[in-house]
């Protein structure tokens, strides 16, 4: 268990709070040497990779089967439609 200050808990808290989740808890002593324990009330939420969407399934979505010809592809490109 971390010892901080209130000072520290004053200008960095973010810090203190980061501690404070590693740690599981700290102490926050003031200078009149009273001490103070802060734990958070829930663990820290882990976090998993983010799934992407399907690409493919709503390509299919908006498109359907169509197939489309180079010349076609060429065409729209040459246009300058794109």
């Amino acid at each position: 268990m971390q010892t901080l200050t209130v000072r520290e808990l004053s200008r960095e808290t973010a810090r203190v709070l980061n501690t404070c989740d590693h740690e599981g808890q700290v102490v926050i002593r003031h200078t009149d040497g009273r001490e103070y324990v802060l734990a958070p009330t829930q663990p820290r939420r882990k976090r998993g990779k983010r799934q992407l969407p399907d690409f493919a399934k709503r390509r299919e979505a908006i498109l359907g089967n169509q197939v489309f010809s180079e010349k076609f592809i060429n065409g729209i490109l040459d246009k300058g439609e794109h």
